[in-house]
């Protein structure tokens, strides 16, 4: 696929997306958030994620992270297209708690002492 026609895909793939979160014009604020990157000439590769079993997939939202799509162009004016993907800052607060009932769970003489 040449330069421009992966670059049409690319921008059909982000216009066609149903996500909320999509910024045209941008790249990702940082590049450690970045779960996958498509230049025009990896357009092909970029198809299967967002046809209909893809987008079932690879979801905007899910318990730990909710992810964005941006369309940009680097330093170096290739054209990409990202998916970023932030944690949610609910996910880690519950871990805590959680970590301590597991192991209260593990512990064997809880286990037993519940049962009597």
């Amino acid at each position: 696929m040449n330069k421009k026609e992966g670059e049409k895909v690319l921008m059909e793939l982000f216009n066609g997306s149903g996500w909320k979160e999509k910024y045209l014009g941008q790249i990702p604020p940082d590049p450690n958030g970045v779960i996958y990157r498509w230049s025009a000439a990896e357009a092909d590769y970029a198809m299967p994620f967002f046809s209909k079993t893809g987008q079932s997939i690879l979801t905007e939202e899910t318990c730990v992270a909710k992810r964005s799509l941006y369309l940009g162009r680097d330093p170096d004016d290739t054209l990409y297209l990202y998916i970023y993907e932030k944690e949610k800052d609910s996910y880690r607060q519950g871990i805590p708690e959680m970590a301590k009932e597991f192991a209260c769970m593990m512990k064997v003489d809880n286990l037993v002492k519940n049962k009597s």
